[in-house]
């Protein structure tokens, strides 16, 4: 089936429209250090399984830029995390290797109970513009 010529001269604008609002979206897929990163802090993080919505989806078989709770750059690098009422109970400390996500933005601990102090390795996090800790049970 041909397209007549003059039907194509509709065309242009539309796809000008969809160019000029962003509705083609280009994501990056996750860097491979920064999903090690998120897979090693799942797996130090002592949460439950039955309550969690995110952490317990979080699979390496699956780019982590598309896993629920984790925002990342056009370059694939980890800039959002957001971990709020994931129950979890213990497993940040300073040796955590959420603070080797040196590209974090944005960060969302509430409602979790760590019961521990606030880590001291926070100041690693250089582009850190939104640390939410509210009712995160951080101690000391």
């Amino acid at each position: 089936m041909k397209i007549p010529y003059f039907s194509w001269l509709f065309m242009i604008p539309i796809c000008s429209l969809f160019v000029s609002f962003g509705i083609f979206v280009v994501s990056g897929q996750c860097l491979g250090h920064q999903q090690s990163y998120l897979l090693e802090l799942k797996n130090t993080l002592k949460f439950n399984s039955t309550l969690s919505t995110k952490l317990v989806r979080w699979n390496g078989s699956v780019d982590c830029c598309l896993w629920e709770g984790v925002t990342c750059s056009e370059e694939g690098r980890v800039i959002g995390l957001n971990m709020f009422n994931e129950s979890i109970m213990a497993g940040l400390d300073n040796s955590s290797s959420l603070f080797s996500l040196q590209y974090l933005e944005n960060l969302n601990l509430a409602y979790n109970c760590f019961n521990s102090p606030i880590p001291t390795e926070f100041r690693r996090l250089k582009n850190l513009s939104y640390l939410n800790l509210s009712n995160a049970c951080f101690a000391g």
